[in-house]
């Protein structure tokens, strides 16, 4: 570090930041929101978790807004957002956060019928069994558990938000540099 910081002073004539300089191995640091692992440019753990928080932001509880309405605005963000870190190896870590939005719109959706029986209703309307609509229904599972649900998934799935709704999906595009969508990274 020391020779480093005479070679940076002395012979480029700039300032080193003692805050923000460090050695530490390379999934250690953050550059830019990205991380490298395993030789491989992943999304850093802080900005995968802020992204994760921004759509919890966007996707209130008990809101005035419309799910449309809702989408527009987390499209909005998403396009910029994923075409920022499109440059990353590890689509999985968009397929997780593409998923975590879907969940919170279910959720939403489980919330709004009010009742279990409408929520029964809702169900059975979308196609769901009869005897699988009233186990989830008249469970006692709340919102968020009743969103991961087989039978709110089959009601809701996600090509009803890709082709109805209009949710934006960027995970189905394929690009040269990207690793297997299953392949996960470890992130410290």
């Amino acid at each position: 570090m020391a020779s480093v910081r005479r070679f940076i002073e002395k012979k480029l004539k700039l300032v080193v930041n003692e805050e923000k300089s460090k050695i530490a191995r390379t999934s250690q640091v953050k550059f830019l929101g990205m991380t490298i692992v395993d030789g491989m440019i992943a999304i850093s753990r802080k900005s995968y978790l802020k992204a994760m928080r921004h759509v919890k932001e966007l996707t209130p509880r008990g809101t005035h807004q419309t799910l449309s309405t809702t989408i527009e605005a987390i499209n909005k963000w998403y396009r910029g957002w994923s075409n920022y870190y499109e440059m990353t190896q590890f689509p999985s870590q968009l397929v997780a956060i593409e998923a975590h939005i879907r969940r919170r719109l279910r959720s939403r959706l489980v919330d709004q019928q009010k009742s279990r029986r409408n929520l029964f209703n809702k169900l059975k309307q979308r196609g769901v069994h009869y005897k699988m609509a009233a186990n989830a229904a008249f469970s006692q599972k709340k919102r968020w558990a009743l969103s991961h649900t087989v039978a709110v998934e089959r009601a809701f799935p996600n090509r009803w938000f890709t082709q109805e709704m209009g949710l934006l999906i960027r995970t189905n595009e394929t690009h040269p540099h990207w690793q297997n969508r299953r392949k996960w990274v470890s992130l410290t």
